[in-house]
């Protein structure tokens, strides 16, 4: 399934405490919609960070996404 709304992106923290934002090492992709992401977990603009993946590469490497996104969309 590939649909142009989606983005497949690492969810990013931003610290209050610190004027910066962070990629936790273990984390995992997530399909974002409208800047929220599919499993409910996360949300961000989509369109200012670049942490992002081609379906096509993550679809050879599930392991790397989020199983609750992949759940949803029909692609687990």
């Amino acid at each position: 399934m590939t649909n142009n709304n989606i983005v497949w992106q690492l969810p990013v923290i931003q610290s209050n405490l610190k004027d910066h934002a962070w990629v936790h090492p273990k984390a995992k992709y997530h399909a974002f919609i409208d800047n929220k992401s599919v499993c409910g977990k996360y949300g961000q603009s989509t369109d200012y960070f670049e942490t992002g993946i081609e379906e096509s590469k993550l679809m050879a490497n599930k392991d790397w996404a989020c199983k609750v996104c992949l759940k949803k969309l029909g692609l687990s």
